[in-house]
C-alpha cells in the first residue's frame, strides 16, 4: 500500500512538473475585470493570464464598455488602442497635471468609442476616473512630497486580442508590444530567488502585511507612459517616478527573504509582468531617461524580469536601447564625463550624473538647459555650481529625489545575482559611496562656500547621505527596511546570496 502511494504521489508530480498546461478558454459575450466590463458583439472564446488579466482569440468587436466613456469635457472613463502614441500623451481623462481642461497633456483623438473592432496584435486599455481629482494619497511616498497623486484615473484594466489560445501560465503580452511575445510563468527560475532571514524582528513580524500590500500594489496593471506620471492608475501606482522606484525596492528585496516558495509566487509574477510591460514600451521607443526624479525604477524590474525568465534581451536593455534609464544616466566615473577630471571636489571618483545626465559615453545631455544646472557639477567646486530657480539644482535633486532610491535598486539587483545583467558599475558604487561617505563636512563646506545649507529643516535628516529612511517616512510602511536589508546583507557572499532549492522533495 506504501509503494503503491508513494508511486501515485511521484506520478502526480512528474505530471504536474513536466507537462504543459493546457489552454482553456470559454465562449463568452462579456467580461469584467477590477470595475470594467466589456461586452461582444458576439460570444468568443475568452482566457485569463496567469496575472488574471483577460484575452480574446480574434478578431472582436467591443460594443460597449462600462462605466461609460464620455465623448466630451472632461472625457472620463477614456479607452486607448494599441499604446504608446507616437505625441506620449494620455486618451484617459482630460483633468491632467493640476486639474485644468484641456491639458497639454491630452489628446482626445487616442480615444476609441463602441463599436470597437480588435484583430489580434491589438490591445485596448480601459480606465474608470476619479470623480474629483487628486482625491488619492499618493502612496509610497514620504512626508515631505505631495501630498495627493496627481492623476485623475483611478483603475486601469487591459484586453489582449491574441491569434490562438495560450495556457493558464502565459504573462499578457505587454501593452506596448503588437508583436505579443508571450513569455510563461512556468520558465521563471524561482529557485533563483534567495531566502535571506528577515533583518530583524521588526521585519519578520511584518512580512505577512508587507507581503500582501505589495502584491496589492502590482497586481493591476502599471501605465507607464506619460512622462510625468500625470495618468497613472493612482488607486495602487505612484504619480512619481522616485516613489515608483522606492516600491520596485521593496518589492523586490520582499522576494529575498525567507518566505515559502509558494507564498513568493503572486509577486514574483506581478513584478515580472511588470517588467514584461516595461520591456515592451523601451523597444516600442519610450523613455524613462533622466529628469530629476523622473527617470528611476524601470530598469530594475526589466532586469530581474530578465534574470527570471533567462532572457538574455531583457537583462541586456541598456546595451541595446542605451540612454533609456535615469538610474545610468544620473551615475558617472567622474573620469568618464569631458574635462580629464579624475576626482570630485571631495574626493569622489563616481559622480551624480545631474538632472538630465549624462549619456553612454559620457557626454553631457544638455550643457545649457536649467541655466547650465543641468549636467554633472560635482567635478567643480560648490562655488561654480550653476543655480536654477535659487537652488543649487543639481545638489537639491542628488539629495533629495534620485540617491535615495539608488541604494534599494542596487541592493536589490545584488541580492538578486541581476548585477552582472545591469551591467553598469558605476550605478553600484555610486550606491556604496552615498551609504559609506561621511557628508558632515562636506554639507559644512557647502554652507561655507555658497550659503546653501543642507543640515537644516527637514534637510538635516531627509538629504543626509548614510540613509533611505528619511526620504520613507509617512506613506510607507517600515521606512527603515531599504537601511536594514543594507546593514544586514550589502557585504552578503556568492554563497550566501544563492537559495535553497525549491523542489518538492517526499521521503518515506
Amino acid at each position: 500500500m506504501f509503494i503503491i502511494q508513494r508511486v501515485t504521489i511521484l506520478l502526480f508530480l512528474f505530471l504536474s512538473t513536466y507537462l504543459p498546461c493546457e489552454a482553456t478558454t470559454k465562449l463568452l459575450t462579456s467580461v469584467t475585470k477590477d470595475g470594467i466590463t466589456w461586452t461582444f458583439g458576439q460570444p468568443v472564446p475568452v482566457g485569463q493570464f496567469v496575472t488574471g488579466d483577460y484575452f480574446v482569440v480574434g478578431p472582436v468587436t467591443v460594443t460597449s464598455i462600462s462605466p461609460l466613456p464620455q465623448n466630451a469635457t472632461p472625457y472620463k472613463n477614456g479607452s486607448v488602442k494599441n499604446l504608446p502614441k507616437s505625441d506620449g500623451k494620455s486618451g484617459f481623462d482630460q483633468r491632467l497635471d493640476d486639474g485644468v481642461d484641456e491639458s497639454s497633456h491630452f489628446n482626445p483623438a487616442h480615444r476609441v468609442y463602441t463599436p470597437i473592432s480588435l484583430i489580434p496584435g491589438d490591445s485596448l486599455v480601459s480606465s474608470v476616473s476619479l470623480d474629483t481629482i487628486h482625491s488619492l494619497p499618493e502612496l509610497f511616498g514620504s512626508q515631505w512630497d505631495q501630498p495627493n497623486n496627481w492623476s485623475p484615473v483611478r483603475s486601469v484594466s487591459i484586453l489582449t486580442v491574441l491569434k490562438s489560445d495560450v495556457t493558464p501560465d502565459a504573462f499578457r503580452p505587454s501593452y506596448c508590444d503588437r508583436s505579443q511575445t508571450v513569455q510563461y510563468a512556468n520558465n521563471v527560475q524561482r529557485n533563483l530567488l534567495p531566502s535571506f532571514t528577515p533583518p530583524n524582528s521588526t521585519i519578520a513580524a511584518a512580512m505577512p502585511t508587507l507581503l500582501s500590500q505589495f502584491e496589492g500594489a502590482f497586481r493591476r496593471p502599471w501605465i507607464d507612459l506619460s512622462r510625468f506620471l500625470f495618468d497613472v492608475p493612482g488607486e495602487y501606482m505612484p504619480s512619481y517616478s522616485q516613489h515608483i522606484a522606492f516600491a520596485d525596492t521593496y518589492a523586490a528585496l520582499l522576494l529575498t527573504l525567507n518566505y515559502p516558495a509558494s507564498q513568493k509566487v503572486n509577486l514574483t509574477n506581478y513584478f515580472v509582468q511588470y517588467g514584461i510591460d516595461l520591456f515592451g514600451c523601451v523597444k516600442a521607443g519610450v523613455e524613462y531617461s533622466a529628469y530629476g526624479g523622473h527617470g528611476s525604477g524601470r530598469k530594475l524590474p526589466i532586469v530581474t524580469a530578465g534574470v527570471l525568465l533567462n532572457n538574455t534581451s531583457m537583462q541586456n536593455v541598456s546595451a541595446t536601447y542605451p540612454n533609456r534609464f535615469g538610474e545610468d544616466m544620473q551615475t558617472v566615473y567622474v573620469n568618464r564625463i569631458p574635462g580629464g577630471y579624475t576626482q570630485a571636489w571631495q574626493g569622489a571618483k563616481v559622480i551624480y550624473g545631474g538632472h538630465l545626465g549624462v549619456r553612454a559615453d559620457g557626454t553631457i545631455v544638455d550643457s545649457k538647459a536649467f541655466n547650465g544646472a543641468a549636467g554633472p557639477y560635482e567635478q567643480l567646486p560648490p562655488k561654480n555650481w550653476a543655480i536654477w530657480s535659487g537652488n543649487q539644482l543639481g545638489e537639491t535633486y542628488r539629495r533629495c529625489c534620485t540617491s535615495t532610491v539608488f541604494v534599494g535598486e542596487a541592493l536589490a539587483a545584488r541580492l538578486l545575482r541581476a548585477q552582472n545583467a545591469w551591467n553598469y558599475p558605476a550605478f553600484f558604487d555610486y550606491a556604496d559611496r552615498w551609504m559609506t561617505e561621511d557628508d558632515t563636512q562636506d554639507v559644512a563646506n557647502i554652507k561655507t562656500l555658497t550659503g546653501f545649507n543642507y543640515s537644516v529643516g527637514d534637510s538635516a535628516d531627509f538629504r543626509r547621505q548614510r540613509q533611505t529612511k528619511n526620504a520613507l517616512i509617512g506613506r510607507i510602511s517600515h521606512p527603515t527596511f531599504i537601511d536594514d536589508m543594507w546593514a544586514a546583507y550589502r557585504n552578503a557572499s556568492l554563497n550566501e546570496i544563492i537559495a535553497p532549492p525549491t523542489n518538492l522533495i517526499i521521503t518515506p
